[in-house]
């Protein structure tokens, strides 16, 4: 009952601009949130956001994910 496909979801981050990617990542984190820890094995987002993650760390190599938290800020705080 899977119809998460890793690999079309790598290459759509490919294309996807900063802005985009970081705008998914927030989205996701939000709808992590939301799910109960009973029905995160049913779950895809953990696993977009892992694959984000690996996105954001291959655009920006040696910063982790601090290219999403400044964006994070400039948001919050500009």
């Amino acid at each position: 009952m899977q119809d998460f496909d890793a690999v079309e979801f790598a290459d759509r981050l490919a294309a996807m601009t900063d802005e985009e990617m970081f705008g998914l990542m927030e989205e996701l984190e939000e709808a992590s949130e939301t799910i109960r820890p009973e029905d995160r094995d049913d779950s895809d987002v953990f696993a977009q956001i892992a694959l984000v993650e690996t996105a954001i760390e291959d655009r920006f190599p040696g910063q982790l994910m601090a290219p999403y938290k400044d964006w994070q800020q400039r948001r919050v705080g500009g």
